[in-house]
């Protein structure tokens, strides 16, 4: 999982001096959509644990229930990460070279730790692909793609089929976003209401498959775009909105000031559908997910404020990592208990989870950073190195 999804909260250095700036330099942040970001990689976290047969042991069947359908943070990152890329490009896209940018962007944030947990997952898990294709697949992010081969999702780091998922509406976005902006609001309501209607008709959220070694939960990644289209259409009526409501009050802040109701109605609404056994009714997560994300940005609330603290502001900077790096982390953690001979169940999930945290911390620091600077940096001079080249009829 990812999301994935993706919302740098640093605008990027100008690319050259003619001008070829970052894209996403417009707008500012929506500081609770990154710290959501945390509590949704620390759900899956938990989702891979073995939290729920404990819980159950204590008569806490709701507590387990919702611990089991941790897997419906998929669905959640794949809309918020919709959302942030209309809210972040929209506009954007149109000018020269928009496109092309926009894919370098995610191509520098996504790719670096993406291999660096494949390489973990090397050492810590012996898990590198027998297959050439599924290796070269994995690589460039495309092994969830594939219908006829549905395994090949679950190979490496299985749980970077997300990823894979993501890179398809990395494809489809620019398109999906130009489209969306030459549209009138109903249009957008219009597809907003048929993606929500596939979302749950279809219950996508909870869709799993099982390739020949019983890896559970890999899907194939276009099942997942209404999911994604959802966001996208739920940014662009945010940002119309915001713009309308600017207009009329005069205001110029990014969140509109309200009471709150409604997040919290869709923050309850979604607890209370997680504690649900996996079904139709856990199928509407894909409607209070996408009200909880468009409230969190258009409304003051205390839920807003608390995702918005600093902490939880680097929690969900580093969710990136936590959700990548969690299966070597484990299997690192494990080995080294075992060699304590310490066998608490408990116990090692409190380390595990600690360990991950720090872990992930480094790797935003020394790897995520370092590395889409340098690869921006490196996509810059190779366009300002074009642009100031001679024709070749002047050669």
């Amino acid at each position: 999982m990812t999301k994935n999804i993706e919302f740098d909260s640093k605008v990027d250095v100008a690319v050259s001096e003619r001008g070829l700036g970052e894209l996403t330099a417009h707008r500012p942040p929506l500081p609770a959509l990154t710290g959501i970001r945390f509590f949704a990689a620390m759900y899956v976290v938990f989702f891979h644990s073995h939290l729920p047969v404990a819980l159950e042991q204590h008569h806490l069947p709701a507590a387990a229930t919702l611990i089991r359908n941790g897997l419906l943070a998929v669905p959640l990152f794949f809309i918020l990460s919709g959302f942030i890329l209309s809210y972040t490009y929209e506009s954007q896209i149109v000018l020269r070279g928009g496109m092309r940018r926009f894919w370098e962007a995610r191509f520098a944030r996504v790719w670096p730790l993406y291999v660096a947990s494949l390489m973990l997952c090397t050492i810590c898990m012996h898990t590198t692909p027998i297959l050439l294709s599924h290796t070269l697949a994995t690589m460039v992010m495309v092994q969830a793609w594939n219908p006829l081969n549905l395994g090949m999702g679950g190979s490496w780091n299985t749980v970077c089929w997300t990823l894979s998922t993501e890179a398809l509406f990395y494809v489809v976005f620019p398109f999906l976003q130009l489209w969306l902006e030459r549209r009138r609001t109903w249009v957008l309501i219009l597809t907003l209401a048929v993606m929500l209607a596939l979302a749950i008709g279809f219950r996508i959220g909870g869709i799993n498959y099982e390739d020949t070694r019983g890896i559970r939960g890999v899907p194939l990644a276009s099942l997942h775009l209404p999911e994604f289209i959802i966001g996208v259409c739920a940014g662009n009526l945010f940002l119309r909105q915001r713009s309308a409501r600017n207009e009329i009050a005069g205001l110029n802040s990014v969140i509109v000031p309200g009471k709150g109701l409604i997040t919290y109605l869709a923050l309850i609404g979604s607890i209370w559908l997680l504690c649900q056994a996996e079904g139709a009714w856990t199928a509407w997560t894909a409607l209070s997910f996408a009200v909880l994300l468009f409230c969190l940005a258009a409304e003051s609330s205390a839920i807003s404020w608390l995702l918005s603290t600093p902490i939880l502001l680097i929690g969900g900077q580093i969710s990136y990592g936590i959700y990548l790096l969690q299966w070597p982390c484990k299997a690192e953690v494990n080995r080294i208990c075992g060699r304590a001979h310490f066998y608490s169940i408990p116990g090692r999930f409190v380390i595990d989870c600690m360990a991950l945290i720090l872990l992930s911390a480094l790797a935003f620091y020394a790897v995520e950073e370092p590395a889409r600077r340098l690869i921006r940096s490196f996509f810059a001079r190779s366009q300002t190195t074009v642009q100031h080249s001679p024709a070749r009829g002047q050669l």
